[in-house]
């Protein structure tokens, strides 16, 4: 009797030591179809490469800055609010762009121009907030990044950090 348990025992070890194999070959598996598939290119039918949007292009030489906002999103009423701090020294136009009007509260004034337009809104495709897109004189799309502080808002639009006696404060 004890052979016959000691047999199993042995059996469900050998079992699990196979079990464990096949989980690490599958999870290697998956890792590299997420590899392969990060690599490859885009799906046909997805966004264009390069994207043209004629409001965002600038009479002038310098190109313009649009950050892309919700109005449930906390960072980025925080990353309007530093927009309008920065306004002075950023190196082109700065436009925020929303679907709710509440959103156009946060950039009171002449520095940072608000747009309310959820079709456009919808044309640009943004899959996060707060975005921050950056067009040519011609109103061709450059880049675009997902802005998760202040100090990347200041390295993107290439500004300045404001002092604190120079901060504007918003409410």
């Amino acid at each position: 009797m004890q052979n016959v348990v000691n047999s199993l025992a042995v059996l469900s070890f050998l079992g699990t030591v196979l079990l464990l194999f096949a989980f690490a070959a599958l999870l290697r598996m998956v890792r590299d179809l997420q590899q392969a598939a990060a690599k490859g290119p885009a799906p046909a039918g997805t966004t264009p490469a390069t994207r043209s949007v004629p409001r965002f292009a600038s009479g002038d030489e310098r190109p313009t800055f649009v950050l892309v906002v919700t109005e449930t999103c906390p960072m980025c009423r925080e990353r309007a609010s530093r927009l309008m701090e920065v306004s002075g020294a950023a190196a082109g136009h700065l436009v925020l762009l929303s679907a709710a009007e509440r959103c156009a509260e946060w950039v009171e004034g002449e520095a940072v121009t608000a747009i309310v337009d959820a079709t456009l809104l919808g044309t640009i495709a943004v899959g996060a907030t707060p975005t921050l897109i950056k067009y040519s004189p011609s109103g061709e799309e450059q880049w675009r990044r997902v802005v998760g502080s202040n100090a990347d808002l200041d390295a993107f639009l290439e500004a300045a950090p404001v002092t604190a006696d120079e901060r504007v404060i918003i409410r």
